[in-house]
């Protein structure tokens, strides 16, 4: 549990823009009230650990060297690049065998780092983009609300950092005691089963939402939407579901018949380059869909409101 010591020591890293409830979590996760709750009492340290010293409250980076666990909170700017100072610190920290773990976007520090390369991780749903972009090594993966690569650990969003810091702590005591701190730090139970959930499943659907309106007019298929969201075809057709209460391409269906009935209203393009530029492919795709959805077909659609529109003129 600890380098022949007789208290674990946390390195907890506090970077200016580290995510305050982050902070918080590992403080009472592995506090002394919860521990004393919970039978695991005078078992960690926690130190507190960062580049400014001005009020004296914070260790230097050298602490991480030898510490037994490195955690670092989420931070609210992840695409900012961190010192030198940091960065070797995590590395060095890393190189001596410290347990290492990334609380959202705290991920993208240990990216920096070097630590993930290679390795599975996960970070904050909304960053998963840039994430993979930045660290094209690290396998993301964005099924889970954390994931444990040997002694590296990252977590995702923002609730993940309760899930994560219990399940440091059952790695080290065992799961009852760790549930004993989750019922002393929080109200409900822990949710010790949460690593195959993210935090909300609509929240990241607003993404993958977002990305398919942008890409109605190309082929759209399953496997494509779940590489571009870096989660299983799985784990996107139950999340989308849940956040929207259909079919991922009932829903794609949707948008296209109303993105063919704005073209259809404002310009003249033939109905056949309608359909290609709304991604149905065809003029017949396109007329059984449009069909179902409206109750009529795209031509007489266009007829009707253009004799609308001009009726309206008139009066």
């Amino acid at each position: 549990m600890s380098r022949g010591r007789y208290r674990h020591v946390i390195a907890l890293v506090a970077p200016n823009d580290a995510v305050s409830l982050d902070i918080d979590v590992v403080r009472q996760v592995f506090g002394p009230r919860a521990s004393a709750e919970s039978d695991v009492a005078g078992q960690y340290e926690v130190v507190l650990c960062g580049e400014q010293n001005g009020g004296g409250e914070l260790a230097p980076l050298e602490t991480l060297v030898t510490a037994d666990t490195v955690i670092v909170p989420g931070v609210e700017n992840p695409l900012t690049p961190r010192s030198p100072a940091l960065i070797d610190a995590l590395r060095a920290a890393y190189a001596a065998g410290a347990r290492m773990a990334g609380f959202g976007t705290g991920a993208f520090l240990l990216g920096q780092a070097r630590v993930l390369d290679g390795r599975r991780a996960t970070t904050h749903w909304k960053y998963a983009r840039e994430f993979h972009e930045l660290f094209p090594s690290v396998r993301l993966d964005g099924d889970h609300s954390y994931v444990d690569d040997e002694r590296v650990h990252t977590g995702g969003g923002m609730l993940s950092g309760i899930d994560l810091a219990l399940h440091l702590l059952a790695m080290d005591v065992g799961r009852p005691r760790a549930e004993a701190v989750g019922r002393a730090v929080i109200a409900a139970p822990w949710r010790g089963d949460a690593r195959s959930r993210r935090d909300d499943d609509r929240e990241p659907m607003a993404t993958v939402m977002a990305w398919l309106r942008e890409h109605l007019h190309e082929p759209l298929s399953l496997a494509k939407v779940a590489e571009q969201s870096y989660i299983s075809e799985r784990s996107l057709v139950r999340k989308f579901r849940a956040a929207t209460g259909t079919t991922i391409f009932d829903w794609v269906n949707r948008e296209r018949i109303d993105r063919a009935k704005l073209l259809l209203e404002t310009t003249d393009h033939p109905v056949a380059e309608i359909a290609a530029m709304v991604g149905f492919g065809s003029p017949e795709t396109l007329r059984r869909n449009f069909q179902r959805h409206v109750g009529t077909t795209a031509r007489s659609y266009r007829h009707k409101f253009r004799h609308a529109a001009a009726r309206a003129d008139r009066d």
